[in-house]
């Protein structure tokens, strides 16, 4: 009797041993799934949802600048009204742009660009006019991304305001072009138009389910090769580690990103990307990066967040914020550099220059062309 009593208590000890390795082996397997993202917290205010992302694991750094719930508790009425989760945009199924960007279908590589003339109540950039200069600048950077970047789309984020019907229905003309209504936005309506900067529209596409590349560009820039071979290769699965790229190209480049040279791979990292940009779609938080404040955003919230996951190509400050050569020598001539403004590269050679002060750190060359003294 005390012998099968012993041996019933030895059994129960092997099963609830056998039980604990089999759970322990469970957590071992799947802990990849949790090595970016801590499971977050879903909280409620006036029955709205809200999503606070956990701590980023596999980040060092603590200074890391989420939405937390700090944050959420602050929100007031309009913000719990305009309020958007992860799943929100995941189970979307649709484009956060048109129709026409519908038709295209998942796994788009889009140019996110925004558009406003001076007349736009949105924003206080007076640069851009329906009349001049709009139109013009778009005809010759639709052609370069179609001869460049033929697998990629252009998004023109837009305000119509202050045009005519028959500018309108030009924009409509181009293959390669899609129209996103600031105004009647997929999944936002109007509600955009109220609190996001102007400059800001055209970071729209990283939420977007259907979009796995982005590239953030401006209007008046033209696209070159010595951009898009950078680009080609950061698409490339040999890179795939990098969800994130960046360019400088400039003396005056001295901020970690540009607001208009920058890509991120939603492919790569859907979620992650969604957490650290969504302080944009918080109104009391992108209300303070009006004008040119994109660049101070990018800097406040995702720069620290990302530098380690970022493909970059620094001309000037590869010392100070990181970055290797270009692969191709600039083409120098009528102050030719990546983001200057339209009309700029249009009488260059392949080396060359008269501005000595243009001259770059030999530590941003390469290393096997340390005679492209201008990178």
């Amino acid at each position: 009797m005390v012998n099968r009593r012993c041996r019933w208590h030895f059994e129960r000890r092997c099963v609830c041993l056998t039980s604990l390795f089999f759970v322990g082996f469970l957590l071992t397997v799947f802990h990849t799934d949790f090595l970016l993202f801590l499971p977050g917290q879903s909280m409620e205010r006036n029955n709205a949802k809200y999503y606070a992302p956990g701590k980023l694991k596999s980040l060092n750094s603590s200074k890391v600048k989420l939405l937390d719930v700090s944050d959420i508790n602050s929100l007031n009425s309009l913000e719990v009204e305009h309020s958007y989760t992860y799943e929100n945009f995941t189970q979307w199924n649709l484009s956060l742009c048109s129709i026409q960007s519908d038709r295209r279908g998942p796994n788009q590589k889009v140019i996110g660009i925004s558009i406003y003339g001076s007349s736009s109540n949105y924003t206080d950039n007076a640069m851009y006019a329906w009349e001049t200069s709009i139109v013009s600048f778009l005809i010759p950077l639709a052609n370069e991304v179609k001869t460049l970047l033929p697998s990629w789309i252009i998004r023109l984020y837009i305000d119509f305001t202050g045009s005519t019907k028959s500018q309108q229905e030009f924009l409509y003309n181009f293959s390669n072009v899609d129209i996103c209504d600031i105004h009647n936005m997929p999944m936002f309506g109007s509600s955009l138009v109220s609190y996001l900067p102007g400059k800001m529209w055209r970071f729209l596409p990283i939420f977007d389910p259907f979009v796995d590349f982005y590239l953030s560009r401006d209007l008046d820039s033209p696209i070159m090769k010595r951009e898009t071979e950078t680009i080609d290769m950061w698409v490339s699965d040999k890179q795939k580690k990098y969800f994130f790229h960046i360019a400088r190209d400039n003396k005056q480049h001295t901020v970690p990103i540009l607001g208009g040279l920058w890509g991120a791979s939603p492919a790569r990292a859907r979620r992650y990307l969604f957490h650290i940009f969504q302080p944009m779609l918080v109104p009391s938080i992108a209300r303070q990066y009006k004008g040119a404040g994109d660049q101070q955003f990018l800097s406040d919230y995702i720069w620290s967040n990302v530098k380690t996951y970022s493909l970059i190509f620094d001309s000037y400050y590869c010392n100070i914020f990181g970055g290797q050569p270009f692969l191709s020598q600039r083409p120098i001539g009528d102050n030719c550099f990546l983001g200057c403004i339209r009309s700029c590269c249009i009488n260059t050679t392949s080396s060359g220059s008269p501005n000595q002060n243009n001259t770059c750190p030999p530590a941003c060359r390469p290393k096997d062309h340390q005679d492209w003294i201008y990178c």
